[in-house]
């Protein structure tokens, strides 16, 4: 008898055992599934514009002036944080604040799935209030982590908002962003970096003509040529 019960409690360590472990495994693999992101390929985004679709975008400065700057970005590249910083913040104060030239932001998210997701954030929080664009713009550049890291996941993405944009309907943004309601627009953004042949990002173009040269003084130099 002490035999037979000894066997048994045996079998049922041994179970339990793997029962734990079978926990830990699924527990672990839960833990590192990557986060869903939106996927551009399989988004119709519909007739899209031979142009650059200013009316459509975000801008700054006046948008009737003659001079109209198109950057396409995406918000994890490094390059483009650094022309932000060191060459719209120049334009801003030279020609837009003036009232010389507007500035039109599109998308082209092209580095990793989360820039597709810091893309359709923007564009979400555009269409609840063309006023909450600038703010998340600016945060998304100054916050920027690595470009090899999924930073601008969803988690990030709707603590920034919460902390720093505090007139957002945060459940509104929240369902938009999770239905993916406006991925059409990004699709769109994207479709036209590629009818202008743009291969990377910060592409600048002023009044439709392609800038090499995109420090403050060769957009300067283009705009003085025109």
């Amino acid at each position: 008898m002490k035999k037979k019960h000894f066997g048994i409690w045996w079998l049922c360590g041994i179970a339990v055992v793997l029962i734990g472990i079978l926990l830990v495994i699924n527990l672990s693999g839960q833990g590192n599934k990557a986060e869903s992101y939106p996927d551009l390929e399989k988004v119709d985004a519909g007739a899209v514009p031979d142009g650059f679709d200013e009316e459509n975008q975000p801008y700054l400065g006046n948008p009737e002036a003659p001079v109209k700057i198109v950057e396409f970005s995406d918000y994890k590249c490094p390059a483009c944080k650094q022309w932000k910083d060191q060459v719209l913040t120049e334009l801003k104060r030279e020609y837009l604040d003036a009232g010389k030239a507007a500035f039109y932001y599109v998308d082209m998210p092209f580095l990793a799935p989360d820039s597709t997701l810091a893309a359709l954030a923007g564009e979400t929080l555009y269409q609840q209030n063309h006023d909450f664009f600038w703010p998340y713009f600016d945060l998304m550049m100054e916050q920027q982590g690595k470009k090899d890291d999924a930073w601008a996941n969803k988690g990030f993405i709707m603590k920034l908002v919460k902390d720093n944009i505090p007139d957002v309907d945060l459940k509104r943004f929240e369902r938009e962003l999770d239905e993916e309601i406006y991925i059409a627009n990004v699709k769109r953004d994207f479709l036209i970096a590629e009818n202008h042949k743009v291969d990377g990002t910060p592409t600048v173009f002023v009044n439709g003509q392609n800038v090499e040269d995109i420090s403050f003084e060769g957009i300067k130099a283009a705009i003085d040529n025109l």
